[in-house]
């Protein structure tokens, strides 16, 4: 069976469309659309308007097109080798273990300090900035706790977390009422 990450590999055929499954919505985004308009000049000043450009710069354009597009894939294929989430997944297992450990015994700041590992290896895991906001409401860092918890609704399984998280923000917005 192929990994989840290198099937990501096919959505190299246009530039972004790996960060934006990714995750990377912006950065994906940027990419996308900065190959698209580069693209499109190049289409637009070979066939279109053939007389606007000399041959040297659409030619340039071109080339620098073809540049962009084996660049973009070239660093899908490196990002998915060196960083894609997947490959810390003994990692970050190992430190969701040490964390829930921690939080058990009541070492809240080294499950903190696991936790926001945890986040900093794969950001758009939903589970682990719930933990992590439901521990800074714990140690009375709600604001903390509220960032947390808003970065965990913007991320791709937070569909599944919506009652909880809905209830977590409810008890978080009483508790700063009273």
């Amino acid at each position: 069976m192929i990994s989840r990450r290198y099937r990501v590999i096919v959505l190299s055929v246009w530039p972004g469309l790996p960060q934006i499954w990714a995750g990377h919505v912006a950065y994906g985004l940027i990419l996308g659309l900065f190959f698209t308009v580069l693209f499109n000049a190049s289409i637009l000043s070979y066939w279109v308007y053939t007389d606007m450009l000399a041959p040297g710069t659409r030619q340039m354009l071109w080339l620098l097109s073809l540049t962009t597009y084996t660049a973009m894939a070239a660093w899908t294929v490196v990002w998915l080798w060196r960083f894609h989430p997947e490959k810390f997944e003994k990692e970050i297992e190992r430190l969701y273990l040490l964390s829930g450990e921690s939080y058990l015994q009541g070492r809240w700041t080294e499950s903190r300090s696991q936790l926001e590992q945890v986040v900093a290896l794969n950001p758009s895991d939903t589970e682990a900035l719930m933990r992590l906001a439901r521990l800074l409401e714990r140690t009375g860092q709600t604001d903390q706790a509220r960032r947390a918890l808003d970065q965990c609704k913007d991320t791709p399984g937070a569909t599944r977390w919506v009652w909880e998280i809905g209830q977590m923000a409810q008890r978080m917005s009483s508790k700063e009422k009273s």
